[in-house]
């Protein structure tokens, strides 16, 4: 009975990772080799109010985790922890394009219980693109403003 136990967990831990597969009519070419020189974080509040200029620093590359500080220096500090990975889709049988991007930010400002925001996104072409730009924002501080991270490649 144990092991049907252990099975079953698995099936219920493993299916949801199965949602991030290619969609259908595409197949995995890579993902996008992100430096730091390529990103770029900003903190805006909702109002307009609290306009912070961010730093970074990629802090695992093979995770695609990211520190940023925002406020840096003055008693607005802001802390948190990004994932932030692309990767790039090609159709199968049709010259087209698809990238997939997630985007999951740590509040670390909350520490008895971490406030955290997901982004999981797919954009999908009719013709094999190339990346100008990527420009994504997640609200943090319950939504009382967001983190813009952008990708110039």
């Amino acid at each position: 009975m144990n092991t049907f136990k252990y099975v079953l967990l698995s099936i219920f831990v493993l299916y949801p990772a199965l949602s991030f597969s290619a969609p259908a009519g595409f197949f995995l070419t890579g993902t996008k080799e992100i430096t730091e020189d390529m990103v770029r974080f900003h903190y805006l509040s909702n109002d307009g109010t609290l306009d912070l200029k961010c730093t970074h620093l990629f802090d695992k590359p093979d995770a695609h985790d990211w520190d940023v500080w925002c406020g840096k220096g003055t008693k607005w500090l802001r802390q948190f922890r990004v994932h932030f990975l692309v990767r790039k889709y090609q159709g199968k049988t049709e010259p087209k394009s698809a990238y997939e991007v997630l985007y999951w930010v740590i509040d670390r400002d909350q520490p008895m219980n971490k406030a955290f925001a997901s982004t999981s996104s797919w954009i999908q072409f009719n013709n094999p693109s190339n990346l100008e730009r990527l420009s994504f924002s997640q609200g943090v501080e319950n939504d009382y403003a967001y983190l813009t991270v952008e990708l110039t490649p």
